[in-house]
């Protein structure tokens, strides 16, 4: 049996308005309990983003002022390296100069030594070639009868002053 077609329509709307009805009768509990498990826990997780948002805006803040902290702690370190670099620099060069003043006036001392020890040898020198040559012409000038004669002389002075 074939209805004419504006009952089939109808008798097709009546049927999708039963299992519609059907469907809403045993699945609308279970259907809205799922919807409203589902909101509740899209809001946790948008209150949970929301908090976990929050908690990183307040470690960002806390490390962007350690990281500007840190430039000026970083810049603090390199101004106490370099005072400590120029001190031990200062503390070098006295030292070195301090040692270099000492290593002149030891070489002064030395040469200052030398210096004497080479006059008093060219002193003797002189002094012995002084007394060869004296003695050289003492003895070319004065032959051994004007000795005696000399000797003769002395002996008698020397009598006269007694």
């Amino acid at each position: 049996m074939t209805l004419p077609e504006p009952w089939s329509f109808l008798v097709k709307v009546f049927n999708f308005a039963v299992m519609l009805g059907i469907l809403l009768k045993f699945a609308a509990k279970p259907f809205k309990d799922f919807l409203q498990n589902r909101a509740n826990a899209v809001r946790e997780k948008v209150d949970e983003a929301g908090r976990l948002l929050k908690e990183a805006e307040s470690l960002k803040s806390t490390y962007e002022a350690k990281l500007a902290d840190l430039d000026q702690e970083m810049e603090a370190f390199r101004r106490t390296a370099i005072a400590e670099a120029e001190q031990e620099k200062s503390k070098i060069v006295a030292e070195a100069l301090s040692l270099a003043e000492r290593i002149r006036q030891q070489a002064q001392l030395a040469y200052d030594q030398e210096m004497k020890d080479a006059m008093s040898a060219v002193q003797a020198q002189i002094a012995r070639r002084t007394l060869q040559a004296a003695e050289t012409a003492v003895k070319q000038i004065f032959k051994e009868e004007d000795h005696n004669k000399m000797v003769d002389e002395f002996i008698e002075k020397l009598r006269g002053q007694n």
